[in-house]
């Protein structure tokens, strides 16, 4: 049952499309920063740190098909991951580690799996306060190796950027760029230049993506053994 669910949760599959967002609207071009660095040099930089990360906690809340999504997940290189993802009123919790995933089924949640499922109420003293295994292929796009490839694609090299400056962005100091369509990127002054967060304001409202502790994630372990059922 879970593996069903597991594809077809709304949650998975916006947090796929938060997790785009968070990589689009950063452009780059010829101009230049107050101290005379080129926002092609910036962003090559960027990327570059993006590339060779281990970790990152990446946060934030944006509207997605209409839906409010808040996430908070930490990804690790090798693939693994841990964190939440809410829509609207439903929240799930992951965790992805030695080629596993494991769902919390809370029992918000398993009114969820009723619904789209028609899972027996009978089930809830089963599964309701546990953790639900299934293969972490289920979960490919939650990794620090797939946001990076949506990254590579979605952030040019060379294109017009109409505002540069250098700011801060939750008490760092920055380098702020915007694009054409006003999605603004913000960037470490100090080398590794990683990102640091993006906004982004669509019809839809407004975005806002925060990345933190790069290569700083710890270690992510699975839940109990005693709280875990299937797989």
């Amino acid at each position: 049952m879970l593996r069903k669910v597991s594809r077809s949760s709304p949650i998975v599959i916006a947090a796929a499309l938060l997790a785009a967002s968070a990589v689009a609207g950063c452009s780059s071009g010829v101009s230049k920063a107050p101290n005379g660095t080129t926002v092609a040099s910036i962003i090559s930089s960027m990327k570059a740190a993006f590339r060779t990360a281990k970790s990152v906690r990446m946060s934030g809340t944006a509207t997605v098909q209409g839906h409010v999504v808040t996430m908070d997940l930490s990804m690790l290189r090798s693939g693994e991951a841990s964190g939440t993802i809410k829509v609207g009123p439903l929240e799930e919790q992951i965790v992805v580690t030695g080629g596993n995933a494991y769902i919390y089924v809370s029992k918000s949640f398993f009114k969820f799996i009723q619904k789209t499922r028609h899972a027996p109420a009978s089930e809830c003293a089963l599964i309701c306060g546990k953790w639900v295994k299934s293969p972490a292929g289920n979960f490919s796009g939650f990794s620090l190796t797939s946001l990076g490839n949506q990254f590579e694609k979605n952030v040019p090299n060379a294109s017009s950027v109409p505002s540069l400056k250098t700011t801060t962005f939750d008490g760092q100091a920055v380098y702020e760029v915007t694009d054409s369509a006003g999605a603004k990127g913000y960037i470490a002054q100090t080398s590794p230049h990683y990102l640091l967060g993006v906004t982004v304001q669509t019809s839809q409202g407004h975005s806002t993506i925060t990345f933190s502790e790069w290569n700083a994630v710890p270690p992510i372990s699975p839940p109990p053994a005693n709280k875990v059922i299937g797989g």
